[in-house]
């Protein structure tokens, strides 16, 4: 059985790049393919977060590459967060009964 994974992914974005930021979200077939959902939510005025849902762990695995190369091509357009690119965090989705 496969279980949902979801990564969330927050962004502060130098003020002055947030158009760019914002344009850079054209992706790949081959990236989204791996993508159950992907949503992109502002914050706040310079914030945003990526919500993605991937099937199961292993298509978080097969994306990882193509994602951080995505990452790479933004980073002159994003703050550091402490020595990071990004505040992040994943996890198994938890299903009630």
């Amino acid at each position: 059985m496969s279980v949902p994974v979801w990564s969330v992914v927050k962004f502060k974005i130098k003020e002055g790049c947030e158009d760019d930021f914002l344009a850079a979200h054209v992706f790949e077939d081959n990236h989204m393919k791996y993508m159950k959902s992907f949503n992109v939510i502002k914050i706040d005025d310079l914030e945003y977060a990526h919500i993605v849902e991937y099937d199961d762990m292993n298509a978080t695995f097969e994306v990882q590459d193509q994602s951080l190369d995505w990452l790479d091509s933004v980073s002159h357009l994003l703050e550091d967060y402490g020595g990071s690119r990004t505040d992040a965090f994943s996890g198994i989705k938890v299903e009630f009964e």
